[in-house]
């Protein structure tokens, strides 16, 4: 199964209906063009948790939030809310932009990874050319996550975790 993030609204993510409900939520405006991250294997996702939880004392945007209904929002504060919206089987789970933008520098500087972003293509250009695709899951996660975030930031847009 591949884990995706894109940058942009609701409606990237979701069909129209839902998509206007969890835009209302959030306080939400549509507009822009996505950006959507290359596709990693959906493990990656614990696998960057597990690596993050052994490196750093406290992360609750990285380790707090399933690679499931999630959404990082700009200007929110630090914490990690589970919000219902509509007829969602599972409250959406909504982080701060900022706070995990944060949490990946700190992350990258104790775990020796670059932030800069010719380091980072530089990195998944050799993640491409690994053997294994299922090698160093982590390290493709964290790439392909901190590029959409800055993006995100850049953009003062949503980022959100698609499986």
């Amino acid at each position: 199964m591949a884990l995706t993030f894109v940058v942009g609204t609701a409606a990237d993510v979701f069909a129209a209906d839902l998509a206007r409900l969890i835009d209302a939520a959030l306080g939400l405006t549509p507009g822009g063009e996505p950006y959507r991250s290359e596709p990693v294997n959906a493990l990656g996702w614990r696998a960057l948790q597990t690596r993050v939880l052994r490196t750093l004392d406290l992360a609750p945007q990285l380790t707090g939030i399933d690679a499931y209904q999630a959404v990082y929002v700009p200007s929110r504060d630090s914490g990690v809310e589970h919000i219902p919206v509509g007829n969602l089987a599972d409250p959406l789970q909504v982080g701060s932009l900022d706070a995990l933008l944060a949490e990946l520098r700190a992350f990258a500087a104790a775990a020796s990874l670059p932030t800069d972003e010719v380091e980072l293509m530089g990195l998944a250009a050799q993640q491409l050319e690994n053997e294994d695709p299922d090698a160093d899951l982590d390290e493709q996660t964290y790439v392909q996550l901190i590029l959409t975030a800055k993006q995100a930031h850049a953009r003062r847009q949503p980022l959100w975790v698609v499986v």
